[in-house]
């Protein structure tokens, strides 16, 4: 009880100073500072500032931004995710949540916003918003890449539409996850399918309420082709689909395979009409012609709750600013070549900072076992091969898997790309 009273303390501590009346401020504000290693991926969890007057959030940004407030590119330290929580408030969708050694949480938290690369953009439509009080507490659940060979030193900024002197219809956030309630939500796309096959993954989630959901966006990784919202009590009706555009250029090295630019997303004062016990389906779909690891299917609404009729129609939705574009093809090298001798084991350990056998030879249909051993958190993850496989990060523990297809399978640690690397000849 002690710890938990001293880490509600330190969260209060960074609030964010009070706001004088007004009706719409831009807040800018910024987590603590976050040091990078070079070509580090970090991962944690921390409190942030948060306003610290009662008002309603109607829009919001995120970035990367060094000690001087420049905003980082990609090619710099690049935004993976960044999932604002609300301490000590009940998330609409998930009763427990675990963090990223899949530990249960000791506090409820409530998502309310989310970014990664597309950078997604809270946006509610006029006479919405998402009610705040001045004692409320934030927190961040972060990741970052520093695509640099250098160290850096960075915060993530985050630009707050903040309305204090008018009244507004309060929305709740309804956080909607194909791998719900976890810090790391992944799973893997096999890539076993053929050429034009695609493989999909869904959740499902009950309403307890009616209302319209009036604002929305959504969240893939590479080989993602798009993200349908339906709902399954009426007759799978299409409520609405997200679609990815890509960037023209990818961050280098590359560290993971890169995710779309933009994904279309809706902000409609009329909303999408939903009536409590009807079945909202999140459909995240990819493409399965070849592996795709750690990938993510996230959609965020905002739902004002309120009368509606069942299997009520869905109100035409678009995103004016931005054309869907067809899921690239992109190769990812591993960043560093295995050395050593081939061995022919059916194990090894993963410890700080390598795998004790980094060529390895097997015939089809083996199993293989990891054993994590280190102080630090590992996984093992495909860059390139014949079949998809991802593990979680772990300290401890083991991760196992058949290697059915005979082929190449260049394998690094997600964490430290540049450091720990595999190769398994399937024969």
């Amino acid at each position: 009880m002690r710890r938990l009273t001293l880490l509600i303390a330190a969260l209060v501590a960074l609030t964010a100073p009070s706001l004088a009346p007004a009706a719409v401020e831009t807040l800018v504000l910024r987590s603590q500072a976050l040091p990078m290693k070079p070509f580090q991926v970090v991962q944690g969890v921390t409190a942030v500032p948060s306003p610290r007057v009662d008002g309603y959030v109607v829009g919001m940004t995120v970035e990367v931004v060094d000690a001087a407030g420049r905003i980082q590119t990609m090619n710099d330290v690049m935004l993976h995710h960044a999932v604002f929580v609300k301490a000590l408030v009940t998330d609409y969708t998930c009763g427990r949540f675990y963090d990223y050694d899949r530990r249960p949480s000791p506090l409820p938290a409530e998502r309310f916003f989310g970014a990664g690369e597309e950078h997604m953009e809270l946006s509610l439509p006029d006479g919405y918003g998402y009610a705040n009080r001045g004692s409320d507490i934030w927190g961040l659940v972060y990741m970052l890449m520093n695509h640099r060979n250098a160290a850096s030193t960075v915060h993530v900024q985050y630009r707050v539409q903040y309305v204090t002197a008018e009244p507004r219809t309060a929305v709740k956030p309804v956080w909607l996850d194909v791998a719900n309630c976890y810090a790391n939500p992944i799973f893997t796309v096999p890539g076993t399918g053929g050429p034009g096959s695609s493989f999909v993954r869904t959740s499902d989630f009950t309403m307890p309420e009616s209302g319209r959901l009036v604002s929305g966006g959504a969240h893939i990784h590479g080989g993602g082709q798009r993200l349908e919202l339906r709902n399954a009590t009426c007759s799978s009706r299409e409520l609405f689909t997200s679609r990815p555009s890509w960037p023209e250029h990818y961050p280098l090295p590359m560290m993971h395979e890169p995710g779309p630019a933009h994904m279309t997303s809706w902000s409609d004062r009329a909303g999408i009409p939903v009536a409590a016990g009807e079945t909202l389906r999140l459909r995240a779909v990819y493409d399965n012609s070849r592996p795709h690891m750690r990938v993510m299917g996230i959609m965020i609404a905002w739902l004002a709750p309120g009368a509606t009729t069942a299997c009520a129609p869905t109100p035409a939705l678009s995103d004016p600013l931005h054309d869907p574009a067809p899921t690239p093809r992109i190769f990812q090298p591993l960043l560093r070549s295995p050395v050593g001798k081939v061995s022919r084991v059916r194990q090894t350990a993963v410890s700080d900072f390598s795998f004790r056998n980094q060529r390895v030879e097997l015939s089809a249909g083996a199993m293989f076992r990891w054993r994590f051993v280190g102080t630090e958190r590992h996984d093992v993850t495909l860059a390139n091969g014949p079949e998809g496989l991802a593990s979680a990060s772990a300290r401890q523990g083991s991760f196992s898997f058949r290697f059915r297809r005979k082929g190449t399978y260049n394998l690094y640690c997600s964490l430290h790309p540049t450091l720990m690397t595999q190769r398994v000849v399937v024969r």
